[in-house]
Order: structure tokens, then sequence, then C-alpha cells
């Protein structure tokens, strides 16, 4: 059976929540769910790195929220958000451990899905592994963020499979066999990117043949290795985009 979330707000309106200590919850920490203007801040999450589907706090089909002024270790996603999160703002959060700060699980089993106008800013993220359907992602920043021994600092990827068995994977080796259909991804900005990457491959876009991704935006990115005399790369599939300056690893992808 699924374990519970610690605090869970459905279909609410005008809610703060401030000053709050989570603790070891069973799956997610604080879930906000059909609800609008939200303000969620100075919040502290704390969790085992290897506990699963703990999420800090998860936003989907709700409007006009922000989470400020945090501290957020689990052993998922620090935030996460997903269909129907629009006007999200995450500004001034620690994350460490976890998988970082992410939109993702969007158009699973072929649903429709939709998410736009998140901007995460000034944000610290320590250790942590990451910074099929139908609809869209578009118009998201991540401006002014750290990255500390992160895997996989930056990614998108459009044949991500959570499960043993999906419609479609990556296979990086035989790219010109992947086939799927995916959530549009558009508009996407990474300002002022700077950190160390555990991964060999500290930019990866991974994006879908018959849907790429478009406008694709970086400058001032700085990624390098977190191993003392190894190289980071980036790899690219099917994105479009431009770099404005100074991007490190350089993505050919993307035209100057």
């Amino acid at each position: 059976m699924e374990a519970a979330n610690s605090l869970r707000l459905m279909s609410c309106t005008n809610v703060q929540i401030s000053g709050l200590k989570l603790i070891n919850s069973p799956m997610m920490h604080i879930s906000v769910g059909k609800s609008a203007n939200v303000d969620i801040r100075g919040i502290t999450i704390s969790s085992p790195g290897d506990s699963p589907n703990t999420d800090g706090i998860h936003i989907q089909q709700s409007q006009h929220v922000m989470v400020t002024d945090s501290v957020i270790g689990t052993g998922d996603d620090c935030v996460s958000m997903s269909d129907g999160a629009v006007d999200v703002s995450v500004n001034n959060v620690a994350c460490g451990p976890g998988h970082g700060i992410s939109i993702g699980s969007l158009g699973i089993a072929g649903t429709v899905a939709t998410a736009s106008d998140i901007y995460v800013s000034n944000c610290n993220l320590s250790q942590t592994t990451n910074g099929g359907g139908s609809g869209f992602a578009r118009n998201i920043s991540f401006v002014n963020i750290n990255m500390n021994e992160v895997r996989n600092p930056i990614i998108i990827d459009q044949y991500y499979c959570p499960h043993s068995s999906c419609a479609s994977k990556l296979i990086i080796h035989d790219a010109d066999s992947l086939q799927t259909t995916a959530v549009q991804v558009s508009d996407v900005k990474y300002l002022y990117v700077t950190g160390t990457s555990t991964s060999s491959v500290a930019i990866a876009l991974n994006c879908s043949q018959t849907v790429p991704c478009t406008g694709i935006t970086m400058d001032n990115v700085n990624l390098w290795s977190a191993n003392q005399g190894e190289q980071v790369q980036s790899n690219c599939i099917d994105a479009k985009g431009s770099v404005k300056d100074k991007v490190s690893p350089a993505v050919p992808c993307l035209t100057q």
C-alpha cells in the first residue's frame, strides 16, 4: 500500500506554511495539489538519502506557489513539480541529499500533461543526483544555482524510465532508433549555473526525435569535474537553442 504523506494540501487557497520541521516522512513530506496562492517558507525537511519516494515538497495541479528560504534533504526530489504546476517560484533553497529540483513525471501512460512558468533561483544543490505522453513543459528558468558534487547537474531527459518496463528507453549508442511521443519542452533557461559534477556528462539534453526540445538557452554556465584531473562533457539528442556567453563544457547543439 502507498505510504502516507506527512502534510497534504488539497483544494486549498491562500495558504501560508512557515517554520515547520519535518523528519523522516513515510512518503512525501509536503504535497500540494489542486491549490492556489500557496506560500511555503522557512521549512526544514530531513530524511535519509536512500529513503525512496520521500520528496520534500511536491507540487501538481496548482498555481501561484512559492517555496523560499528552506533547507531540504531527502531520498527523492527536494522540490518536484509535475502536471498542472503553473507559476511556481523556488528561491533560496538548500538541497541535499536528494535528487535535486525537478520538473518531471509528465505524460505518464500517454496522458496529456502541462507545466509552465517555473522560476528556480539562488539555490544550492549539494551531493544530489539530478539537477512518454503529450503536452508541454515551457517557460522554465534556473538562475544563480550552485552545484556541489552533483550527479547530472543539468539534465533534460524525455526518455526517463523510472520502472522496469517503459514504452521507450534511452540508448545513446543507437540514437537513430529513438522514437517516442513526449511532452514538448521549450523555452528553458540556465543562467549563472556553476559548480562540480560527479558524472562525466555534466550537461545532458536528451530530447525526442518526434518532439525536439526548442528554445534552450544557456548563459554563464560553468561546470567542472568533482574528481581531480577528470574532464566533463555534454551530450545532446534533438535539442535546439542558443548559448549567450561562457558555457563550459561546450554544448555543440546550441548555437552561439
